[in-house]
Formats: C-alpha cells, sequence, structure tokens
C-alpha cells in the first residue's frame, strides 16, 4: 500500500522539447562552421565568439527546461474518445463521470494542457472509421503531442489515425505525438492489419476484460495484439470482477488510468515497479484505493478458456435463434 500527495506531480519526457533542442543544436554547428570558414579578420573572430557563446547560452537555457520538466512551451491534450453508437452518451463529454475523473487526474498530474472530448459518427464499418479517424487526425495535429483515451471501436478509429499521421511524418523526423495511448477493450484486427503505428506512439496500453463479452464480437476479434516493446495487454479488473465493456468506461477507472504506469511506478505503488510492456499482467481497479499491478502468468491458458466460452455462448444464441424462427414458421 502506498500513500501520494495530492500536489505532487510526475514529471514526463517531452520528445517535442527535445526535439527543438536537436534543431538548435544542429543549427549551431552549422553556424561555426560557415563562421570559421569565411571569417578571416581578427575583428570578426571576436564577433564570431561572441555570437557563438550567446547560441550556446540559448541551448542550455533549452536544455535545462527538458530537465526540469519541459518548460519549452507546448500545447497539449487529453481527448477522450468513444466507441460504436455513442455519439450521444454522456460519459465522454464534460459532466460526464469518465469525463471529468479523467480532467481531474490531468490537472494532478499536470501533464496537458486540457481535457478535451472527440465525437464521431459512431457507426460500424471500416469506412465510416476511416472517416472518423481523418477528423481526428486534424484534432490531433492542432497540438503538440497528446494522449488518446479511447473505448472500443473508438480505439480503431485512433489507430486509424494514428497510421495517416505517419505517413506525415518524414524520414528522419522522428516525433511521437501521440505519447501515450489508452485503449479501452478495442476489438483487436486478428490479422494485424489495424495496428497501432508505433512510429507516432511512444507507449500503447491495451485494457481488456474478460468479462467483456462485446470485445471479441462473436469471434471475429482478439483481445491482445501481437507483441511489441511498447504495446501492453493488461487485463483489468474492478473490485476483484471482470468489468463488462461498458464498464471499461467507469468513473473508477477514470480516476487512476492517466497514473498508469509512470506515476505509480515513480512512487513505488502496489507492485507496479515491476511493469513491463512485454510481460502479460492484469490490474486490479478498486473504488477508494490505488490500483494494483500483478503478472498473469497463465494469460495463455485463460485467452484459450475464454475462446471456448465465448464459441460455447455464440452457438448456444445461434440455436436459440434457429429454434425461434422454426417456433414462428
Amino acid at each position: 500500500m502506498c500513500v501520494v500527495g495530492k500536489d505532487q506531480k510526475t514529471l514526463f519526457f517531452n520528445p517535442y522539447a527535445m526535439s527543438v533542442i536537436a534543431v538548435q543544436c544542429e543549427h549551431f554547428v552549422f553556424f561555426v562552421y560557415t563562421v570559421i570558414f569565411c571569417v578571416k579578420r581578427e575583428k570578426e573572430l571576436v564577433v564570431m565568439r561572441v555570437l557563438c557563446g550567446l547560441y550556446a547560452w540559448i541551448i542550455l537555457v533549452l536544455a535545462s527546461a527538458l530537465y526540469t520538466g519541459g518548460m519549452v512551451y507546448t500545447r497539449s491534450a487529453c481527448i477522450v474518445i468513444h466507441g460504436t453508437w455513442a455519439q450521444g452518451a454522456a460519459w465522454y463529454q464534460p459532466g460526464g463521470d469518465f469525463f471529468e475523473a479523467i480532467a481531474r487526474s490531468a490537472r494532478e498530474l499536470n501533464i496537458v494542457d486540457e481535457v478535451v472530448p472527440f465525437s464521431w459518427s459512431g457507426k460500424l464499418g471500416y469506412r465510416s472509421h476511416v472517416q472518423a479517424a481523418l477528423l481526428l487526425l486534424k484534432k490531433i495535429m492542432e497540438y503538440d503531442f497528446v494522449i488518446l483515451v479511447a473505448h472500443s471501436h473508438g480505439a480503431t478509429v485512433g489507430i486509424l489515425a494514428s497510421k495517416l499521421l505517419a505517413e506525415k511524418i518524414s524520414v528522419g523526423n522522428y516525433l511521437p505525438k501521440i505519447s501515450r495511448f489508452y485503449a479501452l477493450g478495442v476489438p483487436v484486427d486478428p490479422t494485424g492489419v489495424i495496428y497501432p503505428d508505433m512510429l507516432v506512439i511512444e507507449n500503447f496500453y491495451n485494457l481488456f476484460s474478460l468479462g467483456d463479452l462485446v470485445q471479441p464480437v462473436q469471434g471475429m476479434y482478439e483481445r491482445c495484439f501481437r507483441e511489441h516493446e511498447r504495446i501492453a495487454n493488461i487485463a483489468i479488473m474492478l473490485d476483484d470482477i471482470y468489468p463488462l465493456h461498458t464498464q471499461l468506461h467507469h468513473a473508477t477507472i477514470g480516476k487512476y488510468l492517466l497514473k498508469i504506469p509512470d506515476f505509480y511506478m515513480q512512487n513505488d505503488c502496489n507492485n507496479f515497479k515491476i511493469f513491463q510492456h512485454m510481460m502479460p499482467a492484469e490490474i486490479i481497479f478498486y473504488h477508494h484505493q490505488n490500483p494494483t499491478y500483478a503478472l498473469q502468468p497463465n494469460r495463455d491458458f485463460l485467452l484459450q478458456l475464454d475462446k471456448a466460452a465465448s464459441s460455447l455462448m455464440d452457438n448456444a444464441f445461434l440455436r436459440k435463434g434457429k429454434q425461434q424462427q422454426e417456433d414462428f414458421s
């Protein structure tokens, strides 16, 4: 059990500030070489030394700002995205329980400038998802970096947006604009075609529940993404019970979500110090205490049981539907 003061803030690496410093260093080196080869007179050499000293001071200020938490100004946001048929739902909008829980946590951690909702049609189908991804891309481009929190196929929209974003990045201009991506109950494409583009995503957290009967969509989708050094597939529980699909955006999860895993790792909280992206694990959320983290060595066995149970339920549903048709015929 750990207790963390409310006023304590967590420092996060700022890739945008790092890129600014890298560009300034490149300009500085070019400047020095140009002056060295072009300037011959003593007076001009003195001017050169003064200018070089000024440039070096600017770089040191920028580096210091990065080290002390990223005082180089960047505009950032946490974007909350709803899933299928949930465009009119309240939970992801200002005033909604999940949104407000995320907003309070973001203010406590001081990690983004604002928390904003993203609304799309909520329709099923690849075409609808791509159209929504194009709109989300425009929203992402308004900021220097973002955190995405997405439920169900809202995460599919976010993943497609990451692919579109990667296409806009030129070779050698690496900048992960999506610092963190929390996917809650996203139906995982078994073909791997719809897969997070990790060129633009710094860390991806796939949170799923074995009690979620919607995510697999009658066996058409998986629960876990294939392994990647910056993708974590994490089973979650809510008060020791596997939550339903709609409970994945419960306010209790929103309360602690943005602290996973960095904040709890840094504060050595509830076993989070052993967190590793590629290790099967589970997180248990509680209403009135910090979540706990544990490895899940029997993940493969649990997923096999999960598939078998889903198959039995689907077959039972089909048999019931067939029986009802026969009764009416």
